[in-house]
């Protein structure tokens, strides 16, 4: 039993505690999670995507699947069906061991350099970019091989019902949800 399996008992009950929902099964969940990576120098030469690819695979756990152009588009020098990034759907025990690594990992440093915070909530999503993602310890004996890497894109689905929900529940996980707000000049 890994700790996403107990957060999920203690939210559950802060939730009820603090919202008025009528039954135990009204709750928010994450029910799914999608991490993806893409730079524009993958379109130009192919073997570009490998890096982000093992990237992806040792930071999640699971296979990526690459993406490709639909379409040709000459500004960004991309032809069609062209690999230009990979991304990872996450669900059930794969996305509560990512989550897990999130909450106590990741968030702990990030929320220590910035003051402010990064999500975006939509009614049941939450999204957000890691820029330093390199600090997972999947990912830091090998930084050598990915030090170009830039950062990640990734969104949870919860089955929250409304933006406030989504962040409730996201401040249970101790993701940064809230910004911090100055008081007479201090944080």
């Amino acid at each position: 039993m890994h700790s996403m399996y107990f957060y999920h008992q203690l939210i559950t009950r802060d939730f009820i505690l603090k919202t008025p929902v009528k039954t135990i099964y009204d709750c928010p969940k994450i029910t799914k999670g999608t991490v993806s990576l893409s730079h524009k120098f993958i379109s130009a030469e192919k073997l570009v995507v490998l890096p982000y690819f093992v990237a992806l695979l040792l930071w999640t756990g699971q296979r990526p699947t690459l993406i490709r152009a639909k379409k040709s588009v000459a500004t960004f020098g991309l032809k069609k069906s062209a690999p230009f990034g990979c991304f990872v759907t996450l669900r059930k025990d794969s996305l509560a061991h990512f989550v897990d690594k999130l909450c106590l990992a990741v968030f702990p440093r990030l929320q220590q350099n910035t003051p402010e915070s990064f999500l975006s909530f939509n009614k049941n999503t939450v999204n957000f970019g890691l820029d330093a993602f390199l600090k997972c310890t999947e990912i830091q004996p090998n930084t050598d091989m990915f030090d170009f890497l830039e950062g990640c894109s990734c969104s949870f689905v919860t089955s929250a019902s409304t933006v406030h929900h989504t962040q409730l529940y996201c401040s249970g996980l101790h993701f940064p949800v809230l910004k911090k707000k100055k008081i007479n000049g201090k944080l």
